[in-house]
């Protein structure tokens, strides 16, 4: 799964996740409403909402650009690269 971080999110389609609190307050996992997919996360220390790439169904936005990416050294050549981001354990 590869994560891509924005400071705002714009929800377009039939509906927004439906969000669940994982830890009380601290954070937040968004899902598909229709087939129960993880596509978005909210965590209070960390201030962009989290997108799953996979997620995303409208790549053509010029504002599309990430403020965080994981595991970006694969990241996908259609989004456009996260400048100046550290390099995560986790990729």
């Amino acid at each position: 799964m590869w994560w891509v971080g924005f400071e705002t999110v714009t929800w377009t389609g039939e509906s927004e996740p439906t969000w669940y609190e994982t830890f009380d307050g601290e954070a937040k996992r968004g899902f598909c409403a229709t087939c129960g997919s993880r596509v978005a996360a909210i965590d209070s220390d960390i201030p962009e909402t989290g997108i799953n790439v996979t997620a995303l169904d409208d790549t053509s936005g010029a504002d599309l650009v990430p403020i965080h990416a994981s595991f970006r050294d694969n990241a996908v050549h259609w989004l456009s690269p996260v400048p100046e981001t550290e390099r995560s354990a986790a990729g």
